[in-house]
């Protein structure tokens, strides 16, 4: 006669259920520690976009104070005419007034990086990827309105000092005894150069408002979320 040998039904159960469990364990510690690799990595582009933006910042301002600075030598040509003498005033208002151009260059490493690795998405928070988004939208309207402004400056200022003034005595260190014919001082062509890039530097400085708000805003922004973070 047979035996009939039962099955530990029970004991199986709760073997499988434990096996599940441990699985699903792991499963659990796996995403918790990728999403807190990810978190950190995600962290650190935000703290580097922070300190890029921050300088950035600075360097407009700065910039921007230059071109206050030079709409003021501007201004002051406008007033200029052949009887004004010549001095090292004069000077300054020519060289860094009208013949200077300049343009901002910002620093912002760390976005270039995370545009060319196409890791943008590692930034979970939507809006401060909008507003990235805008960060460059804005740098290249900058950059087109910066282009547009060095063409002008070569083609219908540059050129104009060129042919009416000797630069090559005027805005070197004085000689002695040097009188540079500024008979043009005054007429309207020389102060239409003069308005002219008076409005080239306004229109820049407008976009460049445009660009320092979306900075402050971004940086806020970063600012809120890495306070979320630790």
């Amino acid at each position: 006669m047979k035996l009939t040998r039962e099955i530990p039904w029970k004991r199986i159960a709760v073997e499988a259920t434990a096996i599940v469990a441990s699985i699903l364990i792991a499963f659990a510690i796996d995403a918790w520690w990728q999403g807190r690799s990810e978190r950190i990595v995600e962290s650190q582009h935000l703290r580097a976009l922070h300190e890029d933006l921050v300088i950035s910042l600075k360097i407009l301002d700065e910039d921007e104070a230059t071109q206050q600075q030079q709409v003021a030598y501007l201004e002051l040509l406008l007033l200029a005419n052949s009887e004004t003498p010549f001095s090292d005033e004069l000077r300054q208002w020519i060289d860094d007034g009208l013949w200077q151009i300049g343009s901002y260059e910002p620093q912002l490493s760390s976005l270039r990086d995370l545009e060319s690795s196409g890791q943008s998405g590692i930034i979970r928070n939507q809006d401060i990827r909008r507003s990235l988004a805008s960060v460059r939208q804005r740098l290249d309207g900058l950059e087109v309105v910066q282009r547009d402004f060095q063409i002008s400056q070569q083609n219908l200022i540059d050129r104009f000092l060129v042919d009416n003034f000797d630069l090559s005595r005027l805005l070197l260190d004085p000689i002695p005894g040097y009188e540079p014919d500024l008979s043009m001082l005054g007429t309207d062509e020389f102060r239409s150069r003069v308005a002219f890039k008076i409005s080239l530097r306004r229109e820049v400085s407008q976009v460049q408002a445009q660009v320092r708000s979306i900075f402050a805003e971004t940086i806020e922004l970063i600012n809120r979320e890495l306070q979320g973070i630790e």
